[in-house]
């Protein structure tokens, strides 16, 4: 399932995560033309190789903690090819704006980047001296994933079923539908990277997400700034839109 849209209505603008979607096409573009100046091996110093990282903090030394550390954030703005950079961009367009209409922009970003941060290190500890490189949006991505399944389990997303399909479920299903999809290949042989895909830090990612957004919903239970119209709600929720109308 790839989704298309959901039924939210959000009061503000999402501008950061505009920015996050524009920043990851302009670093898209710089990286094919890093490749087409200097071949392929030159992108391997913005990507994340877990035995570099590991081996930049066993040494200290502060030129490879450096580097460890540009690599985690750089990786997060680059990508495989055109599809990988679509398919993230489209889910963090989708589920992005409500979580930061939610949060605020600010808390936006840093939860955005910090989901990033976790799911590469968990991405790490899962095969610490892989030399294969990692990069994309995903983890950070599931973070947001995470978060809105937490704060609108009933919201509806608009989904493409290939080959013709397009069907609406609530987030919940879809969600849970795609966490067990990166929980099926880590149990398999194939040991969480199946593919060339990073399925720990998916899991990583998601799960920081969930808690984070659990918080959130704790300190600031109550928010209007994101809602489901009520033609679309379940009948509980259309009651207790009715009698806060009345």
């Amino acid at each position: 399932m790839f989704p298309l849209k959901d039924n939210l209505r959000c009061l503000t603008f999402p501008i950061v995560t505009v920015i996050l979607v524009a920043l990851n096409c302009v670093a898209f573009v710089l990286e094919a033309n890093m490749i087409n100046t200097s071949g392929p091996a030159s992108l391997m110093n913005w990507t994340l190789v877990p035995s570099q990282f590991i081996d930049a903090f066993s040494t200290g030394d502060p030129a490879a903690l450096a580097h460890a550390v540009k690599t985690m954030f750089a990786a997060m703005f680059l990508h495989g090819g055109v599809m990988h950079l679509v398919g993230n961009m489209v889910f963090l367009f989708v589920f992005g704006r409500a979580m930061e209409a939610r949060l605020g922009r600010f808390h936006f970003l840093v939860f955005y980047l910090i989901s990033g941060v976790v799911a590469a290190l968990v991405h790490i500890a899962s095969d610490p001296t892989s030399a294969t490189p990692m990069l994309g949006a995903s983890g950070a991505i599931s973070g947001v994933l995470g978060g809105y399944l937490l704060l609108w389990p009933k919201a509806k997303i608009t989904s493409y079923v290939p080959p013709i399909f397009i069907v609406q479920i609530w987030a919940w299903w879809f969600l849970a539908a795609w966490f067990v999809l990166q929980i099926l290949p880590v149990m398999s042989a194939s040991g969480g990277a199946g593919g060339g895909v990073a399925y720990w830090a998916h899991i990583g990612g998601y799960v920081i997400g969930f808690i984070w957004a659990g918080a959130v919903k704790l300190v600031k239970p109550v928010t209007d700034v994101c809602y489901i119209p009520v033609p679309d709600c379940d009948t509980d929720t259309k009651k207790d839109v009715e009698e806060k109308d009345s």
